[in-house]
């Protein structure tokens, strides 16, 4: 099943704040029905790329089948992270980044990593706010 993603981010507080983020999940099933539903993620003093993160994760964890996703969200972290080979190195360095460290928020890492094995997700520009 195809699925598009909208996301917005409000976050307040640099480096670290609190912020909201939701997200429109939007497929239409095999009878040609359109079908919306709303996720929400919040935090309460950390980053905003853990925020599109934890958002991330709780969009795919709602879907239930295997699917292919576009997710337009505006989080270069994110996307570099996985379109430059950033989570595949960290997963084979058992989760530890070149100098030894863990990443941030390695838990929500290892969560989307397990979904990005059973979805086909491909991360897109996002015009924060749109929703």
């Amino acid at each position: 099943m195809k699925v598009k993603v909208i996301t917005s981010l409000d976050h307040k507080g640099n480096p670290k704040g609190s912020g909201t983020a939701k997200a429109l999940i939007i497929y239409v099933d095999e009878q040609g029905e359109r079908h919306e539903k709303e996720i929400k993620a919040e935090i309460e003093n950390d980053t905003r790329n853990a925020l599109a993160l934890k958002l991330s994760v709780e969009v795919l964890k709602a879907l239930i089948k295997p699917c292919e996703v576009e997710l337009s969200i505006d989080c270069k972290y994110i996307k570099n992270c996985i379109n430059n080979g950033w989570l595949t190195s960290w997963q084979q360095s058992r989760w530890k980044k070149s100098d030894g460290k863990p990443p941030a928020n390695v838990e929500l890492w290892k969560l989307l990593d397990m979904s990005l094995k059973l979805h086909n997700v491909k991360f897109v520009g996002g015009d924060d706010g749109n929703l």
